[in-house]
């Protein structure tokens, strides 16, 4: 072990000097909005999203005849969003029991949903690092000052043991809530572990959300939990966020789009191709946790659907460039075993899929793709995974803030038998950390909303259903990005894609 880790080591810390003679960074000085291809492009750098006090969703773009750029108020945003079935106003004064919000993504998700009017209770193991996270949560969100103090009771924090289901049925039953948002996962390598969170939350009939990024973990939740949220009428959505979860309902709404159209009557989804590019800078801000789940992914050969078959590749080794729009520009991307390649064919029945990811700066691309090729027995051992993961964290950081932590995702639908097809759309964010809390966030709204989403336990794009609702849920999702696109011949506009005007 000792081996391996010094190797690591030596391997990072030169090329990050590399790096920090070679690598420079671009900051782009304007937006630019072209309806001729139907995007929206949007500089936030003179309001930093993370760290602005100003919550930064309450900047309304949209995009108009006279491609003019117009701002409201959190205020009128909301009295407009009342409007409609999924909407932040859902949650306004909600009791929500978020598992895990002390940690990145959890904090994410809480400062959202603080700033969203809701009533919050954190649920983990130790309150010490509660307190902590309180503290950053004030820093990176400054209205947040206003919102936690002593006599505002909006944020608690209650100890949680959250593989049993009893120590979360005693919280559930203290107080009544309103949704259970799962943010400790279950992550990479939870198939067989006890996921005691959903079980109280449906026997509880209480609406549950997770951030689960492991197919097969979600299956088992699935295939043990759906009878019986069915059965109690509870709705789950599974595998939320930005990917899995805005990215899965970018290819529904895309593909949604082809098949609809008279002259694509003839063709079924099996005909379409998927393929997702995700891209994130650096680490995107990822805690231990995520860099433990990463290290996971990389022990296991990338599941692409090809003409209906199952296939797997090698993953981190072949590249292409994908492009993500002005800003973030084109990036190497190689295969991933991430979640959508299957949810996306088992639930929309697409016929091929693939998803495809990268990361910068660029030796960061390399170092995964020999970290790929180690044993998978290596990779695989959980509690080796953690001890890299804290071993590695302190130069991870370095490295992050220099590299920033852009998130991107980019979707492509085509045809074999028709070229004629083809559909993209894009998405990206400054931050990895805050889109992940604005994207579960917006799986709340809809959650929430009054019967928009059935009982039992459902993939984002088997949960959320209709063409409007999907439109609006990303919407929700998309309030911190800076580049929305669509390209469409189906007829797709940022309307009904984004939600944007």
């Amino acid at each position: 072990m000792m081996s391996f880790t010094t190797l690591f080591a030596y391997t990072v810390v030169s090329v990050y000097f590399y790096y920090t003679i070679n690598y420079q960074t671009t900051i782009v000085e304007s937006f630019t909005i072209k309806t001729t291809r139907r995007t929206c492009t949007r500089n936030l750098n003179h309001i930093p999203s993370f760290y602005n006090g100003n919550l930064h969703h309450a900047i309304g773009f949209s995009l108009s005849s006279s491609s003019s750029l117009s701002s409201s108020s959190t205020d009128n945003a909301d009295t407009e969003q009342m409007k409609q079935k999924i909407s932040h106003a859902n949650i306004s004064n909600k009791n929500i029991l978020v598992v895990g919000g002390s940690g990145r993504v959890g904090g994410s998700v809480v400062c959202n949903l603080l700033l969203h009017n809701a009533k919050v209770t954190i649920g983990g193991t130790k309150e010490e690092s509660y307190s902590q996270s309180k503290t950053r949560w004030k820093t990176l969100y400054p209205k947040l000052d206003t919102i936690i103090n002593d006599e505002n009771d909006v944020v608690s924090f209650v100890q949680i043991d959250r593989e049993d289901k009893q120590s979360i049925s005693n919280v559930l039953q203290n107080k009544k809530y309103d949704l259970v948002v799962h943010t400790a996962g279950p992550f990479q390598g939870k198939v067989k572990s006890p996921n005691g969170v959903i079980e109280a939350a449906i026997e509880n009939s209480i609406p549950y959300i997770d951030v689960c990024d492991d197919y097969c973990t979600a299956m088992a939740a699935k295939s043990k939990y759906d009878a019986l949220a069915k059965e109690n009428n509870v709705p789950c959505i599974i595998s939320t966020g930005c990917w899995p979860g805005v990215s899965s309902l970018m290819a529904k709404q895309l593909t949604n789009a082809v098949l609809k159209q008279t002259q694509n009557a003839h063709l079924k989804p099996q005909d379409l191709n998927v393929e997702f590019s995700f891209f994130t800078a650096g680490s995107g801000g990822a805690g231990s946790t995520l860099l433990v789940a990463t290290f996971l992914i990389l022990a296991e050969k990338s599941l692409m659907i090809v003409k209906n078959r199952r296939t797997e590749v090698q993953a981190m080794k072949e590249y292409k460039l994908s492009n993500f729009g002005p800003i973030v520009g084109d990036k190497d991307v190689a295969h991933l075993n991430l979640l959508e390649a299957a949810s996306v064919h088992d639930v929309l029945g697409i016929g091929s899929v693939k998803t495809l990811f990268g990361t910068a700066p660029k030796f960061w691309n390399t170092l995964l793709g020999v970290m790929a090729q180690l044993p998978s027995s290596l990779l695989s051992n959980e509690e080796l995974m953690e001890k890299l993961a804290l071993f590695s964290l302190p130069i991870v950081r370095v490295v992050d803030y220099f590299a920033g932590a852009t998130n991107a995702m980019r979707c492509d639908v085509t045809c074999d038998v028709d070229d004629s097809i083809q559909e993209i759309a894009l998405y990206a964010h400054d931050n990895l950390e805050p889109c992940v809390g604005e994207c579960v966030v917006g799986f709340c709204a809809a959650v929430l909303g009054d019967g928009c989403v059935q009982g039992g336990v459902s993939f984002p794009e088997e949960a959320i259903e209709s063409e409007e609702d999907i439109a609006a849920v990303l919407s929700l999702a998309s309030v911190g990005a800076h580049t929305l696109e669509v390209e469409s011949n189906s007829g797709l506009t940022m309307k009904s894609m984004w939600g944007e005007e």
